[in-house]
């Protein structure tokens, strides 16, 4: 046996004790060095020298041992290489495995054997074969088995790493050697698994969250140093467990308003779900739940929305970077994938409060085989409701239940089955001017979802999903009268992952969409009695998508992630296609028969991202891409409670809305990751962008498209962020500045105006403090420039009537909006129980303001019982304004369980 080993000096002898006590100590010391000697960066450059002189010049620059049999490998083997400042981990891979030698790391020693064997009994190179191979798996939490979304899986000492992805996958492929892997992901404990790779390997691992302790507040923002494998585009994206920790509305954390708390996401504030990105209108953020749309999101007017927290695994947010395989909306995409259940034990959960209350089930139905999940929400408004109208006739509730059951067919097969539906209704039943009786709308959400693993580098999923929303308008008190409005969407679609090797990541898939909308239409207890009720034709569509990107990493430093897609817009009858002219009065029409093609739109869209990390800490990211929206929703009201919201597709008279959109940013890690910065500046222009005529009516109007003005938008903007992620206090402060600008030629005279949802200046913070021990507390802050509003300018009298005059769109400004929410908890239970609850004591908008959501100047009844328009009656002829605020302080105490 040789060995070859790097010269030390022992100390001198000075007594048996001391000299012991010091080899103790240095070989602890040695030992940390020296599991960091692998990762240790050297040079070395030889040409046509023998393998032992090599090894040696290793063992001199890295200070290893080696341990070898020269009966076995032959010392005199010639190597030429030339390495510069790489990790001794890669020159032991590239000098020895091929040329057949392969490496072990046993009691601080680098023990050499033969891959293979010869029949003389000598190591075969191989050299020339260039073999590579793949590792994969799974990563799960081990006490729920759930799959763990983004979790890291890193090469130690390299640059090689990759994420798991929606569905707990990952894929690793590397040249054959002995290689450190790590697999993290953030509250649970990390596992290190030491491999030598000789051939494809199969490696799941359940990870084990790590005990309560310092909380963590991790809005995750992706930048150039993004692993390969989890979606580098995406702007943010947290899991479950960090959204338990977000604000909300009264104890209850909430999807929306935890992310209109990031930059570059803008609320509409008080009452109202809406939400802008970007300067794109809030009908251009597509919202998913397992990959079936929710067109609707929001509860109780927006003060809650419709995404169960308890409910939920993942959330990622794309707003300036779109993946190839998204598309359909010009502005954000949201998709959040909703939890599996525990496949381990049973559990509960829930929360009890004076607004809502929710209940969580979940469980193995066969241990380690399939799991069940199901969630349900009801609001508990009774005591709201009497104290509104205590005769019964005020009504006003929402409910919502999520399911999802997951099933392991095989190692390489997966089944998942999820369901949302959910309900608003708000009532006023009683006899008086009022023409309608309360509104409702519904959601209905289902998907299927079948996960395949082709090989080691191949992983599919396969999803059908069916959606639909309803609005009602009732008119009648016993509701079998109302107006409705309604959209479909039944979709299939196939996404392929292709892990090529450890710096190409391929994607590829196709999707076929079927889409039916009811622009709103009159349906009645008895039609009889109205034989002449006009019907307005409702619209069919279908949609196919094909996709292919690319995420690449070239050397060490730049990230590229390109792609293309291909969408197909196709309408189909039966309906009536309406010609206008250039006074958008009918000069023709044109009956379309059932199941005919009358109307097709190829619209191909380009993505392109690419990011460069600059230093270990900071990196920048630049992106270009082109969306196209071909369905969009007619609103004829900016405000919350008002707005009639109708789904109208591309067509012949509705052109489809495209957006380019050009991004960059500089990221910037800071104290050791303890402070994290972003600037991001962005710049976007919308195409036929829709607008509409003054005074449009787009209830019950068959001639709706008529109505409809085109022209072009645009906005640009500065989003910068700092963000503690950890430690006892956490949180993030937010500042954007944006402006988002229309010019449509047949509104407004052709001059340029804001748009209503343009808001210059936005600043959100939030900050948590968890004392460790039972207390924490959070305080929520929002600034946002006043809306734009369009109000008169003056009025004239006709025939006993004040009529009023309008000037320029959108002339004014509601007051600026702010906001203050405080919230504190105290934990009932020991860290290590299992039963964990705690009491919320929470207050929105803490210190009372009033924010306006709308401005009016209706009528209303003077003290002699005339009608009037506000004015100022003392002086001169002046507009008097109404706003309306929704509420002052809002106090909750709520009690969470979960177990």
């Amino acid at each position: 046996m040789q060995l070859i080993s790097a010269n030390i000096k022992y100390l001198p002898f000075r007594g048996y004790l001391i000299q012991s006590m010091v080899i103790l100590s240095f070989l602890t010391c040695m030992q940390h060095v020296y599991s960091q000697d692998l990762d240790q960066k050297i040079s070395l450059k030889v040409k046509n020298k023998s393998l032992e002189n090599v090894i040696r010049c290793i063992s001199r620059a890295g200070q290893l041992h080696f341990s070898y049999s020269s009966q076995s490998i032959d010392p005199d083997m010639k190597i030429s290489c030339r390495f510069k400042d790489v990790p001794i981990r890669e020159v032991l891979n590239e000098v020895l495995l091929k040329n057949g030698i392969e490496w072990f790391e046993i009691e601080q020693q680098i023990v050499l054997k033969p891959l293979n064997i010869n029949a003389e009994g000598k190591a075969i190179s191989l050299s020339g074969l260039n073999a590579n191979y793949t590792i994969s798996g799974f990563i799960r939490d081990k006490h729920t088995g759930e799959a763990l979304i983004g979790a890291n899986v890193d090469v130690r000492g390299t640059a090689f790493g990759v994420a798991s992805n929606s569905f707990g996958f990952y894929s690793l492929t590397l040249p054959p050697g002995t290689y450190t892997i790590v697999y993290s992901f953030l509250g649970f404990q990390h596992i290190t698994k030491e491999i030598f790779l000789k051939s494809d390997m199969d490696l799941s691992f359940e990870l084990e969250e790590t005990s309560l302790g310092i909380r963590e507040v991790v809005i995750t923002a992706n930048n150039a140093e993004s692993i390969p494998g989890i979606d580098m585009l995406a702007d943010f994206s947290f899991s479950g467990r960090t959204l338990a920790q977000l604000p909300g509305f009264a104890g209850n954390v909430d999807v929306l308003k935890a992310l209109q708390t990031l930059p570059g996401i803008r609320s509409f504030g008080d009452g109202s779900s809406l939400f802008y990105v970007r300067g794109g209108n809030n009908d251009q953020n597509l919202m998913m739940i397992d990959g079936a749309p929710i067109y609707n999101p929001s509860h109780l007017f927006g003060f809650f929305s419709v995404f169960t927290p308890d409910a939920i695994n993942d959330i990622k947010i794309f707003k300036g970077d779109f993946p190839a395989r998204y598309g359909g909306r010009a502005s954000s995409v949201i998709d959040i994938t909703a939890r599996e259940g525990n496949m381990k034990r049973f559990g509960f959960g829930g929360n009890v409060g004076p607004y809502a209350s929710s209940l969580t089930l979940e469980g193995p139905i066969v241990k380690d085989k399939a799991s069940f999940i199901v969630s349900g929400r009801l609001s508990t408004l009774n005591w709201f409701n009497n104290l509104m109208d205590n005769d019964g006739s005020f009504r006003l509730y929402f409910y919502d239940i999520n399911a999802k059951v997951n099933m392991k067919a095989s190692g390489k097969d997966r089944f998942f089955l999820t369901f949302y539906t959910g309900k608003d209704e708000f009532n006023r039943i009683i006899n008086s001017v009022y023409r309608t009786f309360g509104i409702s709308w519904d959601n209905l959400a289902g998907t299927f979802r079948w996960n395949h693993v082709f090989s080691p580098k191949l992983f599919s999923n396969t999803t059908i999903n069916l959606s639909n929303y309803s609005y009602y308008l009732f008119l009648s008190s016993n509701q079998e009268d109302y107006w409705k409005s309604s959209i479909t969407s039944l979709t299939m679609k196939s996404d392929v992952s292709w892990y090529f090797n450890p710096k190409n990541i391929i994607r590829m898939g196709f999707s076929i969409a079927q889409h039916r909308s009811d622009p709103g239409n009159v349906y009645l207890e008895t039609p009889a009695d109205n034989p002449g009720l006009r019907k307005v034709s409702k619209y069919q569509s279908m949609e196919y998508v094909l996709y292919l990107s690319n995420e690449q990493k070239i050397g060490k430093k730049i990230s590229l992630n390109y792609g293309i897609r291909l969408p197909v817009w196709q309408n189909i009858g039966p309906t009536t296609i309406y010609y206008f002219d250039v006074n958008h009065v009918v000069i023709d029409t044109h009956n379309v028969g059932k199941n005919r093609y009358y109307h097709t739109f190829f619209s191909p869209e380009i993505r392109v991202s690419a990011s460069y990390t600059l230093c270990g800490r900071s990196s920048l990211k630049a992106s270009y891409n082109r969306i196209t929206q071909f369905m969009q929703l007619l609103s004829n009201a900016t405000g919350p409670f008002t707005s009639l919201e109708v789904w109208v597709p591309a067509g012949p008279n509705v052109k489809p809305l495209k957006a380019d959109q050009v991004t960059a940013g500089y990221f910037l890690n800071l104290l050791s990751d303890r402070l994290k910065f972003s600037a991001e500046a962005f710049y976007k222009h919308f195409m036929d962008h829709m607008d509409y005529a003054d005074h449009t009516d787009l209830l019950y109007n068959p001639l709706i498209e008529s109505e409809l003005r085109f022209g072009k938008s645009w906005s640009y903007g500065l989003e910068l962020m700092l963000q503690k992620p950890s430690g006892k206090m956490s949180g993030w402060i937010g500042y954007t500045y944006s402006r988002v600008l229309v010019q449509t030629p047949e509104v407004n005279g052709g001059n340029t105006y804001p748009a209503s949802y343009d808001s210059p200046h936005s600043i959100c913070f939030f900050m948590s403090y968890d004392t460790q021990k039972r207390w924490s507390f959070s305080v929520n802050w929002i600034y946002l420039t006043g809306n734009p509003i369009t109000t008169p300018i003056g009025f004239y009298k006709y025939n006993g009537y004040s009529v009023p005059v309008y000037g320029n769109r959108n002339n004014e400004r509601l007051p600026d909006y702010h906001r203050l929410d405080l919230s504190v908890a105290y934990r009932l239970n020991k860290p290590e129980s299992r039963f964990r609850h705690h009491v919320m004591l929470t207050l929105y908008n803490a210190y009372g303001r009033e924010n306006p959501f709308s401005i009016s100047f209706n009528k209303y009844r003077d003290d002699q019982g005339k009608y009037v328009v506000p004015s100022n009656q003392n002086g001169s002829y002046e507009l008097v304004p109404t706003m309306i605020s929704v509420a002052g302080i809002i106090p909750s105490i709520n009690y969470q369980f979960k177990f």
